[in-house]
């Protein structure tokens, strides 16, 4: 089942160009713009800057598809639910299963990324923690599953959920290359496979963006919550 909302050609180029501006650029943009108008600026609210503008770049963007797929949604209530519902209970048995994984091969794991984030959000929690639960999955989503997924399963849905599992998982642990060994990396990268793995499933049998966005949401403000 081919999914029934389809980004546009120039959502398509522009979400592409934006993917990879925000991962190496937008950083170091937001910090060199702050010096030359003469600002301070702390790694905390560097971040929240950073989160903020990929909000509204993403919105801004994928304004259309998000509301036909915010339409879709709504329209159909009680079957985006079941498969947020089902969707969730993939990513959470998944998780465990990947964790006693884990956990054989290192007793001593600690996920780089979650250590970041838990870092970040204790400078500042309350901001924080509204972008990591609202701003994060609109923009993560909107990318790896409305853009990338939604493309290649149109032409072959293996391919799709392979290719966009290995970026979602990527991108959470290619920012720790250097400052953490292989095999950290490697069961960092392992540990996001179950989401990346529901969210798509999820995106897919909703046939709504919406559906992995409101999983997306719930994992986060669950790890907020474990934070605390």
């Amino acid at each position: 089942m081919k999914l029934s909302i389809a980004t546009t050609h120039q959502e398509n180029i522009l979400g592409y160009i934006y993917l990879v501006f925000s991962h190496l650029l937008l950083a170091d943009a937001i910090a060199i713009a702050a010096y030359f108008l003469g600002y301070h600026i702390s790694v905390s609210a560097l971040n929240i800057i950073y989160f903020l503008v990929n909000f509204v770049s993403i919105v801004a963007i994928f304004h259309r598809f998000l509301g036909k797929s915010l339409q879709t949604a709504w329209k159909n209530i009680p079957k985006c639910l079941i498969y947020v519902i089902v969707g969730f209970g993939i990513y959470y048995w998944g998780t465990i299963l990947v964790g006693l994984l884990i956990t054989r091969i290192d007793p001593t794991f600690a996920n780089v990324n979650d250590q970041a984030v838990t870092g970040m959000v204790q400078e500042n929690p309350l901001i924080m923690g509204a972008c990591t639960v609202f701003f994060v999955p609109v923009v993560e989503e909107t990318l790896y599953r409305g853009l990338i997924f939604q493309q290649l399963q149109r032409k072959h849905r293996l391919l799709a959920y392979i290719i966009s599992v290995a970026v979602f998982s990527s991108i959470h642990v290619v920012g720790f290359i250097g400052s953490a060994n292989w095999l950290t990396l490697a069961l960092c990268f392992m540990q996001y496979l179950p989401a990346g793995i529901a969210l798509a499933w999820a995106y897919e049998r909703a046939d709504t963006i919406i559906a992995p966005i409101l999983i997306h949401m719930i994992i986060n403000q669950i790890g907020m919550s474990a934070m605390r």
